[in-house]
């Protein structure tokens, strides 16, 4: 019998979910030169394919949100994939830079749909342990796409060039969406009241300051560890004189760690609570982003200080998501939409500005500024997030799940 009181072939399916956008999140940076060479087309535009990505996934995940609570797991996750699986197989085929841009952005509002819609099926397991646990598992799988997303796209770029990286999304979206409508464990259900309306659902989210409070404190958190976090190639380069293409190897470290760490998360959750657990996890990430730029005098140290960040990034993450999705039964999808929408304009945020505090003070800047960022987060989380976490779910019906 499993050790887990939840479907894991459902859980498995949901996360091939999770990993797809991932790895589409972070191939493209090992095919960027690629299809700057083949489209005749500068690197900084090409390098909009990324924000073409993540913009869309950051604004309209709130807009979204309800659409899994309204129309059930099953059809969100269907809905999502179908668009995120057609945009990767349409950049397949992109003939220019302006189509490639476009097909992206398509690619990321597939990613809006889907993304809350799996946290929210694990929100639904009946006690804080399970979803604890499930969450746990899921979010492992951005940072498994980490560590293969630039392998992959580097191997995949050389077997067929910079268009074979999308095909290998593209199957696996695919997977992903024969997984979730053979599965008998994905509700189609909807989990509102009937009578209540998508403005109802979007009107309990945003009246709820506790809420859009806690969701606070994903912003902040992600701005100052986004913010630096994309710039840790260009410091091994300028600190090591590695060049750019091998510096940037040292994100496996990252996803190797993160994966640890998103892992024992689920593991200790019930023993520290998710509210400590998330305080752990921002004070690690602080404590290295201060560390970073004082060990130029050794790359080992400076891949061990990154593997404390990672560590207490993707520590803290799970037990940020176990919190949010015990904040309300009936819009469980949507208040997970909002606080994904937090972090991905934290993404968006923090590089604009951290970038700009490296070009005028240079790391030894860029780290504080990133630990007062984390500081804040601290202040912000001690204060707001509920000592408790959810509740047994009696009210709803929940899905068989053996």
């Amino acid at each position: 019998m499993s050790r887990y009181p939840f479907p894991m072939p459902a859980l498995v399916t949901l996360a091939l979910c999770v990993f797809a956008v991932g790895v589409d999140t972070y191939i493209v940076a090992a095919v960027l030169p690629a299809i700057a060479d083949d489209l005749h087309e500068p690197i900084a535009n090409v390098g909009l394919l990324a924000s073409a990505y993540a913009l869309p996934t950051a604004l309209l995940s709130p807009v979204f949100g309800p659409l899994s609570d309204r129309r059930g797991r099953r059809f969100a996750l269907l809905l999502g994939l179908s668009i995120f699986a057609a945009a990767a197989a349409a950049c397949i085929v992109a003939p220019s830079l302006p189509v490639l841009v476009m097909t992206r952005a398509v690619n990321g509002i597939g990613a809006a749909i889907l993304l809350p819609a799996a946290f929210a099926w694990a929100g639904d397991l009946p006690n804080e342990h399970d979803r604890g646990r499930a969450i746990a598992l899921l979010a492992a799988s951005f940072p498994l796409s980490n560590l293969l997303g630039l392998p992959l796209g580097s191997l995949a770029t050389i077997a067929g060039g910079w268009r074979a990286p999308f095909a290998l999304i593209t199957v696996i979206a695919l997977l992903a969406i024969i997984g979730v409508a053979t599965s008998r464990h994905v509700s189609p259900s909807s989990r509102v009241t009937p009578g209540v309306t998508y403005l109802d659902t979007f009107r309990e989210v945003i009246r709820d300051r506790r809420a859009l409070s806690i969701m606070s404190v994903t912003l902040v958190w992600f701005s100052g560890a986004t913010g630096l976090f994309i710039y840790l190639g260009e410091f091994i380069h300028v600190s090591f004189g590695i060049p750019t293409d091998r510096a940037g190897l040292a994100y496996i470290v990252i996803g190797a760690v993160g994966i640890v760490a998103a892992r024992s998360s689920g593991l200790v959750l019930d023993t520290l609570g998710a509210r400590r657990t998330v305080l752990i996890g921002i004070s690690l990430f602080g404590i290295a982003a201060f560390l970073l730029p004082l060990t130029t005098f050794a790359l080992p140290a400076t891949l061990v200080v990154m593997s404390v960040w990672a560590f207490g990034t993707w520590f803290g993450v799970p037990a940020m998501q176990t919190i949010v999705s015990g904040l309300s039964d009936t819009a469980r999808g949507t208040m997970l939409a909002f606080n994904g929408s937090a972090l991905n304009l934290g993404a968006v945020i923090g590089p604009l500005v951290s970038g700009r505090i490296i070009d005028a003070g240079g790391f030894s800047a860029g780290g504080p500024w990133s630990t007062f960022l984390a500081a804040c987060a601290i202040v912000l989380a001690w204060r707001v997030l509920p000592k408790e976490v959810g509740r047994p779910v009696t009210e709803r019906v929940i899905e068989p799940l053996v």
